[in-house]
């Protein structure tokens, strides 16, 4: 995948793109991706999605293995994003230099809104400390422990029975940050 101030809006997107709708979250050394795939978008979730969100939650389960569960608000009509994370289904690799602080906490998340193949919109936000430090402390747990993709949905699917805004009051609520 090309560098992220190297993308083009509106071009094909270079990397591998889910093509059903939904959210999608991705761990790379340096940064967390999160992959937006709205097929035929409209102008006014575009203009949302540039406005980036002000407001998102982190929260961590209390279940047998501990999902770690994003939220971010956008603006109407955009609405929440919701993003389930498995370090489990991550590559090791990526997790230990994810986790390294020496050189400072990595509190970046990129954000790709897709069309299909096509880039619709990108943008870089930053994540408070505090929601790092914890989403770590959930990786860290997930990692330490043994338990298969299956154990992981299931108590995931437990989540699917709260709304977007329950979930989001659920977790620990924080503001934008910049970078």
């Amino acid at each position: 995948m090309k560098p992220f101030d190297k993308l083009v809006t509106d071009k094909p997107f270079p990397g591998v793109v889910h093509l059903t709708e939904g959210v999608h979250m991705e761990l790379r050394p340096d940064f967390l991706a999160v992959f937006i795939q709205k097929p035929a978008l409209s102008k006014n979730i575009l203009s949302a999605f540039k406005k980036g969100f002000n407001q998102y939650s982190y929260l961590e389960t209390h279940t047998a293995v501990p999902v770690a569960y994003w939220v971010f608000r956008f603006p109407q009509p955009h609405g929440f994003i919701e993003c389930p994370f498995n370090a489990r289904a991550v590559e090791p690799e990526f997790i230990k230099t994810y986790l390294d602080t020496t050189d400072g906490l990595k509190n970046g998340v990129r954000l790709y809104l897709l069309d299909g193949q096509i880039l619709r919109g990108k943008k870089l936000m930053g994540l408070s400390p505090d929601a790092i430090e914890l989403f770590h402390s959930t990786i860290r747990k997930q990692m330490g422990m043994n338990y298969s993709r299956t154990d992981f949905e299931r108590y995931l699917i437990g989540l699917f029975q709260f709304d977007a805004q329950e979930l989001f009051e659920m977790g620990k609520i924080f503001e934008r940050q910049t970078l």
